[in-house]
């Protein structure tokens, strides 16, 4: 299941450097510098990449973890039992505590639990880490007892998230907890605790005196700094002379540059990143599938991979990444055919009349908005999709917003098309389609399924898929579920792109793999 990771490349270049602050009698600080802002530090709530990996890696305290290779390990919970396909007991350590003192138990995790799985918090754990999780019961202050709904396959994936405390947020209204002060200063568990947040600006992270020993101990920086910085070239040249130690992520067209600078190093590893666009299913003329194949067929997806990323993508079929054993390689990527796209339109009634070159029906021309984020690569992307796009006479107007801006306005379903990211979470394979796709969750408020997907057939593959645990099994039904997603197009995948970072060859204890690129900040230090 883990051959994948052969193929994983790491490029270190290396030699020693000065650079970066330290913090005087507080000791040592390391500067990270991100292109956007996090969202709420809230493990319930979240739906962000980068923040998520904070929650699980710096600030909170899983009830598993991933290892480089992708194997789930103990950590909250130190033991675990399965109770056939039925359901998991958990046994949680008695030494992690929250940032008050107060003791990390079952209680916190079965209230977290119950949080996620009430729809009004529509929290992308209860919908794509938990579908399958029916209940949780607290047998004793560290004893859970989870039921699932049905065998499914990867059952221990489900549990890759960490609780909340009850203590602090009981009295918050699921419907209520997105807004909660505490996603700001969050009370958390994990080797760091959040002590500063300037909005698009900075987050200052203090050492945990009191991390168990047990996962590792405080950690040996006295304080982690996030700074905000927008501009790629700018935190290029902040890397390249010091002011930041670590930069996440990199761009594609960077990646030669810090290969060259014997001062720094490149971690380029597989992505669990999906780029597609989402259509607005919900909305004309997106309600159409045929409208929705031709505007795939007419996407040159290889000329976007080798003009803008540099060789750290490949082309996306599916959910299911191309380095995963579930792969369904017997399905060919959707071709760049234009006339067939022009042939498609101009059987939904979609052609020139006026000869503007620009296709209309009723009088209404086929143009609409494609929203992104203003980070330079997407502005990039969605500049490259308009060109082409015109070619076959469609005219799209790209919308660019900073980034918790726009993940806000796809949330609530206020897009035309939206050029964004999936990020596999849990690694659990019937997460993505589930969250996507599922019509349960269609007309959910803020659910994941936020392109208002609702197609009968797919949520029968769906459905097969999470209960099925033989591989080979799983393998046809992957197969036939892409096949199904290429001829309805609720979504037009992209590509799926490389991981990229950058480091000072000063920083030690640096281990970025496909859990993410935090993965090993607990243990991250500066080499003087």
């Amino acid at each position: 299941m883990r051959k994948w990771l052969g193929a994983a490349v790491l490029l270190l270049f290396m030699t020693a450097c000065g650079g970066g602050e330290r913090g005087g009698a507080g000791g040592e600080t390391i500067v990270v510098g991100l292109r956007a802002d996090l969202g709420g530090f809230n493990p319930v709530t979240n739906s962000d990449q980068y923040t998520g990996e904070l929650i699980n890696f710096a600030l909170f305290t899983p009830l598993v973890q991933y290892d480089s290779s992708l194997a789930v390990k103990p950590h909250l919970a130190e033991s675990w039992e399965m109770q056939g396909d039925s359901g998991v007991v958990f046994r949680l350590r008695r030494d992690v505590k929250w940032n008050d003192g107060r003791a990390v138990t079952a209680e916190d995790v079965k209230f977290t639990f119950d949080l996620a799985k009430d729809s009004s918090s529509a929290s992308l754990l209860g919908s794509a880490f938990l579908a399958n999780v029916a209940s949780a019961e607290a047998v004793d202050s560290f004893t859970l007892h989870f039921r699932f709904v049905r065998p499914h396959a990867q059952a221990l994936e489900d549990f890759w998230w960490a609780p909340l405390p009850k203590h602090l947020l009981e009295n918050v209204a699921p419907s209520e907890l997105r807004n909660a002060p505490f996603n700001r200063q969050p009370v958390g568990s994990g080797p760091y605790k959040v002590v500063e947040r300037r909005a698009n600006e900075r987050i200052v992270l203090e050492r945990n005196p009191d991390y168990p020993e047990g996962l590792g101990g405080p950690p040996p920086a006295q304080r982690i700094v996030l700074r905000v910085i927008p501009e790629p070239s700018t935190m290029l040249t902040e890397l390249t002379t010091g002011g930041v130690h670590v930069d996440i992520p990199v761009t594609p067209d960077q990646t030669e540059t810090i290969e060259k600078n014997q001062n720094l190093r490149l971690y380029a590893f597989p992505g669990r990143s999906l780029w597609y666009i989402g259509w607005n299913n919900s909305r004309e003329p997106f309600t159409d599938p045929n409208v929705r194949r031709a505007l795939a067929l007419g996407i040159n997806r290889q000329e976007v991979i080798d003009a803008l990323l540099f060789g750290q993508g490949e082309i996306a079929t599916s959910t299911v990444p191309p380095w995963h054993p579930l792969y369904p390689e017997n399905v060919r990527p959707l071709p760049f055919d234009p006339e067939e796209a022009g042939r498609l339109l101009d059987a939904a009634g979609w052609r020139d009349s006026n000869g503007d070159g620009i296709r209309d029906k009723n009088g209404r021309p086929l143009r609409f908005e494609m929203l992104s984020s203003d980070a330079t690569l997407n502005r990039s992307v969605v500049e490259q999709l308009q060109a082409q796009y015109r070619r076959i006479g469609v005219q799209v107007v790209p919308r660019t917003l900073e980034f918790q801006t726009m993940l806000a306005q796809h949330k609530a379903r206020d897009f035309d098309a939206v050029f964004s990211s999936w990020v596999l979470d849990n690694f659990q394979m019937a997460s993505a389609p589930m969250a996507l796709f599922h019509s349960s969750i269609a007309r959910t408020p803020l659910s994941t399924n936020r392109s208002a997907v609702q197609i009968p057939a797919l949520d029968r593959l769906i459905d097969r898929a999470a209960t099925t645990t033989d591989e080979q099994q799983l393998r046809g039904i992957w197969s036939e579920m892409t096949q199904l997603l290429q001829r309805e197009q609720p979504i037009t995948f992209l590509y799926w792109l490389n991981e990229l970072a950058g480091t000072q060859s000063t920083m030690e204890g640096v281990e970025m793999a496909p859990p993410g690129e935090f993965m090993t900040i607990g243990k991250w230090r500066l080499n003087r």
